[in-house]
Protein backbone atom coordinates (compact mmCIF):
# COMPACT_ATOMS: atom_id res chain seq x y z
CA UNK A 1 0.00 0.00 0.00
CA UNK A 2 2.82 2.43 0.38
CA UNK A 3 3.98 1.82 -2.99
CA UNK A 4 0.53 3.17 -4.02
CA UNK A 5 -0.18 5.60 -1.53
CA UNK A 6 3.62 7.34 -2.64
CA UNK A 7 2.38 7.04 -6.30
CA UNK A 8 -0.93 8.90 -6.19
CA UNK A 9 1.15 11.60 -3.60
CA UNK A 10 3.83 11.80 -6.98
CA UNK A 11 0.72 11.81 -8.87
CA UNK A 12 -0.84 14.88 -7.03
CA UNK A 13 2.30 17.08 -7.04
CA UNK A 14 3.33 16.36 -10.44
CA UNK A 15 0.58 16.13 -12.21
CA UNK A 16 -3.20 17.66 -12.42
CA UNK A 17 -4.43 13.90 -12.92
CA UNK A 18 -7.11 14.10 -9.70
CA UNK A 19 -6.98 11.78 -6.95
CA UNK A 20 -7.99 10.35 -3.62
CA UNK A 21 -6.58 12.63 -0.69
CA UNK A 22 -3.34 10.80 1.26
CA UNK A 23 -1.86 12.16 4.64
CA UNK A 24 1.52 13.44 3.50
CA UNK A 25 3.49 11.56 6.15
CA UNK A 26 6.52 10.12 5.80
CA UNK A 27 5.76 6.19 5.39
CA UNK A 28 3.34 7.08 2.64
CA UNK A 29 6.11 9.41 1.12
CA UNK A 30 8.91 6.80 0.95
CA UNK A 31 8.55 6.02 -2.78
CA UNK A 32 8.08 9.09 -4.43
CA UNK A 33 10.64 9.62 -6.07
CA UNK A 34 10.71 5.89 -7.41
CA UNK A 35 7.28 7.45 -9.01
CA UNK A 36 8.39 9.67 -10.92
CA UNK A 37 9.60 7.75 -13.99
CA UNK A 38 5.69 6.44 -14.08
CA UNK A 39 4.40 10.00 -14.62
CA UNK A 40 6.80 9.97 -17.80
CA UNK A 41 4.92 6.99 -19.43
CA UNK A 42 1.99 8.57 -18.85
CA UNK A 43 2.76 11.83 -20.74
CA UNK A 44 4.67 9.86 -23.04
CA UNK A 45 1.46 7.88 -23.63
CA UNK A 46 -0.77 10.67 -23.71
CA UNK A 47 1.65 12.61 -26.39
CA UNK A 48 1.59 9.14 -28.69
CA UNK A 49 -2.49 9.03 -28.53
CA UNK A 50 -2.33 12.53 -29.36
CA UNK A 51 0.15 12.25 -32.29
CA UNK A 52 -1.89 8.92 -33.46
CA UNK A 53 -5.07 11.25 -33.32
CA UNK A 54 -3.44 14.06 -35.54
CA UNK A 55 -2.46 12.23 -37.91
CA UNK A 56 -6.07 10.02 -38.66
CA UNK A 57 -8.41 13.19 -37.95
CA UNK A 58 -5.95 15.08 -40.87
CA UNK A 59 -4.44 17.93 -38.50
CA UNK A 60 -1.62 20.39 -39.44
CA UNK A 61 1.81 19.75 -38.30
CA UNK A 62 1.36 23.39 -36.81
CA UNK A 63 -1.93 22.66 -34.86
CA UNK A 64 -0.57 19.01 -33.72
CA UNK A 65 2.42 20.90 -32.53
CA UNK A 66 0.61 23.46 -30.38
CA UNK A 67 -1.77 20.87 -28.72
CA UNK A 68 1.32 18.60 -27.88
CA UNK A 69 2.91 21.81 -25.83
CA UNK A 70 -0.39 22.35 -24.67
CA UNK A 71 -0.62 18.96 -23.59
CA UNK A 72 2.77 19.22 -21.26
CA UNK A 73 1.57 22.00 -19.40
CA UNK A 74 -2.12 21.03 -19.07
CA UNK A 75 -1.04 17.92 -17.60
CA UNK A 76 1.98 18.59 -15.66
CA UNK A 77 0.43 21.79 -14.47
CA UNK A 78 3.41 23.59 -15.10
CA UNK A 79 5.49 22.26 -12.34
CA UNK A 80 8.90 21.88 -14.03
CA UNK A 81 7.85 24.91 -16.11
CA UNK A 82 8.53 26.52 -12.83
CA UNK A 83 11.53 25.31 -11.93
CA UNK A 84 13.22 25.88 -14.80
CA UNK A 85 11.89 29.64 -14.84
CA UNK A 86 12.99 29.97 -11.10
CA UNK A 87 16.39 28.50 -11.93
CA UNK A 88 16.84 30.95 -15.46
CA UNK A 89 16.19 34.21 -13.04
CA UNK A 90 18.66 32.57 -10.28
CA UNK A 91 21.02 31.87 -12.74
CA UNK A 92 21.59 35.41 -14.37
CA UNK A 93 21.09 37.15 -10.86
CA UNK A 94 25.05 37.06 -10.82
CA UNK A 95 25.14 36.54 -6.96
CA UNK A 96 26.26 34.66 -4.64
CA UNK A 97 25.33 30.83 -3.55
CA UNK A 98 22.99 32.69 -1.13
CA UNK A 99 21.78 34.83 -3.29
CA UNK A 100 20.87 32.32 -6.25
CA UNK A 101 19.10 30.44 -3.53
CA UNK A 102 17.32 33.44 -2.57
CA UNK A 103 16.25 34.28 -5.99
CA UNK A 104 15.03 30.31 -6.30
CA UNK A 105 12.86 30.65 -4.26
CA UNK A 106 11.16 33.92 -4.78
CA UNK A 107 7.59 33.83 -6.49
CA UNK A 108 8.75 36.60 -8.61
CA UNK A 109 8.90 36.17 -12.55
CA UNK A 110 12.19 38.05 -14.34
CA UNK A 111 12.79 39.02 -17.35
CA UNK A 112 15.14 36.44 -18.00
CA UNK A 113 12.71 33.60 -16.78
CA UNK A 114 10.18 34.98 -19.47
CA UNK A 115 12.46 35.06 -22.35
CA UNK A 116 14.50 31.76 -21.87
CA UNK A 117 10.76 30.19 -21.19
CA UNK A 118 9.40 31.63 -24.74
CA UNK A 119 12.71 30.50 -26.15
CA UNK A 120 11.91 26.86 -24.53
CA UNK A 121 9.01 26.61 -25.77
CA UNK A 122 9.87 27.94 -29.22
CA UNK A 123 12.31 24.82 -29.44
CA UNK A 124 9.55 22.25 -28.10
CA UNK A 125 6.89 23.34 -30.92
CA UNK A 126 9.62 23.07 -33.36
CA UNK A 127 10.45 19.82 -32.58
CA UNK A 128 7.44 18.12 -32.37
CA UNK A 129 6.36 19.93 -36.05
CA UNK A 130 9.41 17.71 -37.12
CA UNK A 131 8.57 14.69 -35.72
CA UNK A 132 4.86 15.12 -37.71
CA UNK A 133 3.77 12.54 -40.13
CA UNK A 134 7.07 10.45 -39.65
CA UNK A 135 5.68 7.54 -38.22
CA UNK A 136 7.23 7.81 -35.17
CA UNK A 137 7.08 4.82 -32.64
CA UNK A 138 5.43 4.83 -28.90
CA UNK A 139 8.76 4.03 -27.46
CA UNK A 140 10.38 7.28 -28.52
CA UNK A 141 7.71 9.13 -26.35
CA UNK A 142 7.85 7.07 -23.90
CA UNK A 143 11.43 7.81 -23.64
CA UNK A 144 11.42 10.88 -24.55
CA UNK A 145 9.31 11.79 -20.96
CA UNK A 146 10.18 9.08 -18.79
CA UNK A 147 14.26 9.28 -19.23
CA UNK A 148 14.23 12.79 -18.53
CA UNK A 149 12.77 11.90 -15.17
CA UNK A 150 15.44 8.79 -14.43
CA UNK A 151 17.96 10.39 -15.40
CA UNK A 152 16.57 13.78 -12.54
CA UNK A 153 16.33 10.91 -10.12
CA UNK A 154 20.46 10.10 -11.00
CA UNK A 155 21.02 14.24 -9.44
CA UNK A 156 18.99 13.72 -6.34
CA UNK A 157 21.33 10.70 -5.83
CA UNK A 158 24.26 12.00 -7.00
CA UNK A 159 23.97 16.38 -5.76
CA UNK A 160 23.61 16.95 -2.23
CA UNK A 161 20.94 19.31 -0.76
CA UNK A 162 21.16 22.48 -1.30
CA UNK A 163 18.86 23.84 1.76
CA UNK A 164 18.07 22.20 4.73
CA UNK A 165 14.13 21.75 4.12
CA UNK A 166 12.05 20.32 1.77
CA UNK A 167 10.74 17.19 0.02
CA UNK A 168 15.12 16.81 -1.29
CA UNK A 169 16.67 17.07 1.76
CA UNK A 170 13.93 14.80 3.76
CA UNK A 171 15.00 11.51 1.55
CA UNK A 172 18.52 12.71 1.39
CA UNK A 173 20.57 9.90 3.42
CA UNK A 174 23.08 7.84 2.05
CA UNK A 175 20.66 4.84 2.40
CA UNK A 176 18.03 6.65 0.76
CA UNK A 177 20.13 8.16 -2.27
CA UNK A 178 21.68 4.64 -2.87
CA UNK A 179 18.90 3.09 -3.03
CA UNK A 180 17.61 5.87 -5.56
CA UNK A 181 20.77 5.29 -7.15
CA UNK A 182 20.42 1.92 -8.24
CA UNK A 183 17.24 2.30 -9.04
CA UNK A 184 17.55 5.27 -11.35
CA UNK A 185 20.61 3.24 -12.84
CA UNK A 186 18.43 -0.17 -13.18
CA UNK A 187 16.06 1.66 -15.61
CA UNK A 188 18.87 3.46 -17.40
CA UNK A 189 20.09 0.08 -18.22
CA UNK A 190 16.70 -1.31 -19.77
CA UNK A 191 16.04 1.80 -21.42
CA UNK A 192 19.74 1.65 -23.27
CA UNK A 193 19.24 -1.69 -23.97
CA UNK A 194 15.26 -1.02 -25.73
CA UNK A 195 16.21 1.92 -27.55
CA UNK A 196 19.23 -0.63 -28.67
CA UNK A 197 16.66 -3.11 -30.21
CA UNK A 198 13.21 -1.10 -30.87
CA UNK A 199 15.55 2.16 -32.63
CA UNK A 200 19.21 1.75 -33.71
CA UNK A 201 22.42 1.54 -32.05
CA UNK A 202 23.57 4.84 -33.36
CA UNK A 203 20.93 6.58 -32.00
CA UNK A 204 21.14 4.41 -28.85
CA UNK A 205 24.95 5.50 -28.54
CA UNK A 206 24.60 9.12 -29.36
CA UNK A 207 21.35 10.35 -27.78
CA UNK A 208 23.24 8.32 -24.63
CA UNK A 209 26.61 10.71 -24.94
CA UNK A 210 24.37 13.36 -24.95
CA UNK A 211 22.23 12.81 -21.88
CA UNK A 212 25.49 11.68 -20.31
CA UNK A 213 27.19 14.77 -21.01
CA UNK A 214 23.99 17.24 -19.79
CA UNK A 215 24.44 15.01 -16.61
CA UNK A 216 27.79 15.72 -15.94
CA UNK A 217 27.54 19.66 -16.53
CA UNK A 218 24.46 20.14 -14.27
CA UNK A 219 25.77 17.87 -11.44
CA UNK A 220 29.19 20.46 -11.61
CA UNK A 221 27.23 23.61 -12.10
CA UNK A 222 24.34 22.56 -9.30
CA UNK A 223 27.34 22.23 -6.95
CA UNK A 224 29.72 24.89 -7.77
CA UNK A 225 26.97 27.88 -8.44
CA UNK A 226 23.53 26.75 -6.21
CA UNK A 227 25.73 24.33 -3.50
CA UNK A 228 23.57 21.57 -4.15
CA UNK A 229 20.53 20.30 -5.53
CA UNK A 230 16.73 21.70 -4.68
CA UNK A 231 13.47 20.38 -6.52
CA UNK A 232 13.38 23.58 -8.69
CA UNK A 233 16.68 22.82 -9.57
CA UNK A 234 15.43 19.01 -10.57
CA UNK A 235 12.11 20.46 -12.19
CA UNK A 236 14.98 22.74 -14.41
CA UNK A 237 16.84 19.30 -15.36
CA UNK A 238 13.84 17.51 -16.17
CA UNK A 239 12.93 20.57 -18.71
CA UNK A 240 16.68 20.34 -20.27
CA UNK A 241 16.71 16.86 -20.56
CA UNK A 242 12.85 16.64 -22.00
CA UNK A 243 13.93 19.32 -24.67
CA UNK A 244 17.34 17.74 -25.29
CA UNK A 245 15.99 14.21 -26.19
CA UNK A 246 12.85 15.09 -27.78
CA UNK A 247 14.82 17.69 -30.07
CA UNK A 248 17.32 15.20 -30.73
CA UNK A 249 14.73 12.55 -31.63
CA UNK A 250 13.15 15.42 -34.22
CA UNK A 251 16.15 15.70 -36.17
CA UNK A 252 18.03 12.32 -36.31
CA UNK A 253 14.35 10.55 -37.62
CA UNK A 254 15.77 9.81 -41.15
CA UNK A 255 19.46 9.86 -40.34
CA UNK A 256 19.95 7.39 -37.55
CA UNK A 257 16.84 5.18 -36.74
CA UNK A 258 16.12 1.79 -38.35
Amino acid sequence: MSLLRSFLICLSMYTTIPVPHIIWEEKNMKYIFYSLPLIGIILGLTEYLLYILSLYLGFSSVLYAALSVAVIVLLTGGIHLDGYADTIDAVFCHGDIEKRRQVLSDAHTGAFAVIYTILYFIVLFASFENMYDKNIPVFIFILVFTISRVLSLFLIALVPSSANKGLLYIFSSKENKKSLLIYAFSLSLVFVFLTYILISYKFMLILLLILVIISIILIKYFKKVFGGISGDLAGFSICIYEISALLFCSISRLVLWN
